[in-house]
């Protein structure tokens, strides 16, 4: 299960039921995708924070709810404190997470990833059409000895609006990330390797500087072990007193 632990440890275990008709609708039509724009920056500072709600789409029940507040800009990174706040319960459960200045995921309390997971980040220019691959190693901080080698394949798929609750609405760029992860060691030992996908359809709303929906599918063996979606609930600017 530990290879598991990878590919959700920044994918908070939940997801929110609300796609419905809309998502068997087609991205974009010619007209969208010419009016999309390029996004060539991320406008973050110190003391931004975003906060998403957390659903099991599996069994349908809310999890949890998770704050990220930016603390740090230092080394071309991005260092956030990730509050995790488990339904029912009002104490939360805080962690440190670096990313690289296109939030793609550095390190967090149990992993380190060189170069950067893309699951939750982006490459700039961002803009419809885009697509590259990256292929990284996850590396475990603490016993047992662990390495996992990744293939990630992203596409930027269309640029479109996202309603979430409250009838807040984003324009966003959809993004599809694809990853198969192969733990280094099995090749060591007589027993078959587990085969391991993640599949990530993320929105990026440049004008939040992050993704306001993500959605994220997680099998072993081809076989659904979790799905997941979270949904940006607030998101605040640090103000300026000058």
């Amino acid at each position: 299960m530990a290879v598991v632990a990878i590919a959700l440890n920044c994918v908070p275990i939940g997801a929110y039921a609300e796609e419905g008709a809309d998502a068997k609708k087609p991205l974009q039509d010619q007209g969208a995708a010419s009016s999309a724009p390029v996004v060539d920056k991320i406008d973050v500072k110190p003391g931004d924070r975003w906060s998403y709600q957390v659903v099991d789409d599996v069994t349908g029940e809310t999890k949890a709810t998770t704050v990220h507040t930016l603390t740090e800009i230092r080394d071309k990174s991005y260092s956030v404190q990730s509050a995790f706040t488990a339904f029912g319960q009002s104490v939360a459960t805080t962690s440190l997470q670096v990313f690289d200045e296109n939030w793609n995921l550095l390190e967090d309390q149990l992993w380190t990833r060189k170069p950067a997971d893309p699951v939750t980040g982006i490459r700039l220019p961002l803009k419809v059409g885009a697509q590259w691959k990256t292929h990284f190693t996850s590396i475990r901080k603490t016993p047992p000895e662990t390495q996992f080698q990744t293939d990630a394949n992203i596409r930027v798929v269309g640029y479109e609006p996202v309603m979430l609750k409250f009838n807040k609405t984003y324009d966003a760029f959809k993004l599809e990330i694809n990853e198969a992860l192969t733990n280094s060691a099995a090749s060591s030992t007589s027993a078959p390797p587990s085969v391991v996908t993640v599949k990530v359809t993320m929105w990026y709303a440049p004008s939040v500087n992050r993704y306001v929906k993500r959605i994220t599918e997680t099998r072993i063996n081809d076989r659904l072990q979790s799905r997941s979606i979270e949904l940006l609930t607030a998101y605040a600017r640090r103000h300026d007193d000058e």
